[in-house]
């Protein structure tokens, strides 16, 4: 005799799904999924599946790994756990995962100079989270390794940028650029004389991520990655520290101008210097409409992270008839409104001041010239 045993089925309530404990992973899978990035090369990657039994030898990717050879700090093997490093390449959960690992550098960040250092993604991303950024000495590395976790970033100790394009810090969670998995280059910029932290994507500014990052005494501050993905794997292609000086900033200030580039360049004294501080040169952004984008997919989530963004309506030309994007009231909109306003003020208004413009060019020009004048004349 079979015997059946009733079954009821229980509503699911709103209380219910609020209970949840983790509401910051729902808030990462409901991005959109068409704000995937570009891979920074168009090498091809072997097939983990299938690359051990075949006889195609596929050579490893060697892309953006020349742009600077210095190493000033490298992965803490004695810290880590349930991680392969081999060299500068971090292989997390290499059997099977069970939670989330995390990895630091081995030399916190000296306070009052520049860092700046790259990562090259060598495997799909996927799972809970995989998290690239900052962090005190106070994060506790083995807390989550038994629990899924966006861990940089969860508290005020760290800072996070993850693959699925949203950044955290203190818990809050903020659109930020665009998703990203193997193939890409993050870099990193942390200003430890200002505290502040900046992203890379492909060698693409993302615009300033956060301020107010810790300088005092006592505190230290150090690389991070978290992952809960299985046989996800990174490497560290370059780290360099800067110190904040004459050089640098005046350096800082002449990669703006392609132009003032090719004239310091040129100078066999300072060929080095152009070389050196090489990621200065990388593009800054240039699309406010990504900011629009972005900020007005928080409005939809009704995820402001502690802060109001105002949304302008649609705004129409009368002369040209171009619809302009939504003005935000952010940091990151005001840096385009100024290189907008820089990249204006270099245009010709119209052909009858064209005289007039000839004249303004050639004076920049020979402002230009003067200042690699004075730039050579300083260091020499």
């Amino acid at each position: 005799m079979q015997h059946y045993i009733p079954c009821v089925s229980l509503p699911v309530t709103s209380e219910m799904i609020l209970a949840q404990p983790n509401k910051d992973v729902a808030f990462l899978r409901s991005s959109c999924n068409d704000n995937w990035s570009v891979p920074f090369c168009k090498c091809e990657y072997p097939n983990e599946t299938r690359w051990k039994y075949s006889a195609k030898k596929t050579i490893p990717c060697r892309c953006g790994e020349d742009a600077s050879w210095r190493l000033d700090w490298t992965w803490d093997k004695e810290l880590t756990v349930a991680n392969v490093i081999s060299g500068t390449e971090v292989i997390f959960h290499p059997v099977y995962s069970q939670g989330t690992s995390i990895i630091r550098g081995n030399e916190p960040l000296h306070q009052g100079r520049h860092h700046y250092w790259e990562l090259k993604i060598l495997s799909p991303l996927s799972g809970t989270d995989i998290m690239f950024g900052i962090g005190t000495d106070k994060v506790d590395l083995l807390r989550h390794r038994f629990s899924f976790t966006s861990v940089l970033g969860i508290d005020d100790q760290s800072w996070g940028y993850s693959y699925r394009g949203v950044a955290q810090h203190n818990g809050q969670l903020k659109y930020y650029g665009k998703k990203f998995s193997r193939g890409r280059i993050i870099g990193i910029y942390v200003d430890m004389l200002r505290g502040t932290l900046e992203y890379y994507l492909n060698r693409r500014s993302l615009g300033r991520a956060y301020s107010g990052i810790p300088r005092e005494e006592g505190i230290e501050i150090y690389p991070m990655v978290s992952s809960t993905s299985a046989k996800s794997s990174v490497k560290l292609i370059n780290a360099a520290s800067f110190e904040d000086n004459l050089r640098f900033n005046c350096m800082k200030v002449i990669c703006k101008y392609p132009k003032l580039v090719a004239q310091v360049n040129a100078i066999p004294g300072l060929r080095n210097v152009v070389q050196e501080l090489w990621f200065l040169q990388l593009k800054e952004p240039n699309q406010s409409e990504d900011f629009a984008l972005n900020n007005l997919h928080l409005a939809d989530e009704a995820v402001l992270c502690g802060k109001k963004l105002k949304l302008s309506d649609t705004v129409t030309t009368a002369d040209s008839g171009v619809s302009k994007a939504l003005e935000i009231n952010s940091e990151g909109q005001i840096y385009d409104n100024l290189m907008s306003n820089e990249d204006g003020d270099d245009k010709i208004p119209n052909s009858s001041n064209m005289h007039n413009g000839r004249r303004s060019s050639s004076n920049s020009s020979s402002e230009d010239d003067e200042i690699a004048v004075m730039i050579q004349n300083h260091f020499f």
